[in-house]
């Protein structure tokens, strides 16, 4: 390749490069409603941090976005207020311990109620007599027609074509 064919490729895999290392640092930035979503308002009101707009929320938003200004991760901010006030202060429970119950009981509610519809559709349609019938048994709407049943059918039309 000749110098005036690679200045024009040069400069185009440079700001490709170039903006590609900027998307990720910016994607990545630590906002302070990251944090807010995951902890809870300790003013009593039982709400998340991000939706109460009480004065501790406003003071706990400020401590949040000084931590950020630190440097510190999200863990690190999260596990400082963990540390002040507790596990209650987060607004989902850790997945560990005890606290897995929480996230497993639903769970299995529902597998155990999806399993008991099943049964009990089952039982149902066996009970009606659905689950036993074969083709030739519902073929036509009804049950089979008998011969004593035949020669009734017939001597009936008989009758009609004679009226």
């Amino acid at each position: 390749m000749t110098s005036y064919k690679m200045k024009p490729l040069a400069i185009t895999t440079c700001t490709l490069l170039i903006v590609l290392l900027a998307l990720p640092a910016a994607g990545l930035a630590l906002t302070s409603s990251e944090v807010e979503s995951e902890l809870m308002c300790t003013c009593g009101c039982s709400m998340v941090l991000n939706t109460c707009s009480c004065g501790t929320a406003d003071q706990m938003r400020e401590t949040i976005s000084g931590m950020i200004r630190e440097g510190r991760t999200k863990k690190q901010i999260i596990n400082a207020f963990v540390l002040k006030s507790g596990e209650s202060i987060l607004s989902s429970p850790p997945r560990k311990g005890f606290n897995l119950i929480a996230y497993g009981v639903p769970i299995a509610g529902l597998a155990f109620g999806g399993l008991l519809a099943i049964v009990f559709v089952r039982k149902w349609t066996s009970r009606n007599g659905v689950e036993n019938r074969t083709d030739e048994d519902t073929e036509g709407g009804g049950d089979p027609i008998t011969d004593e049943m035949q020669v009734k059918i017939d001597e009936e039309l008989r009758k009609i074509e004679e009226d």
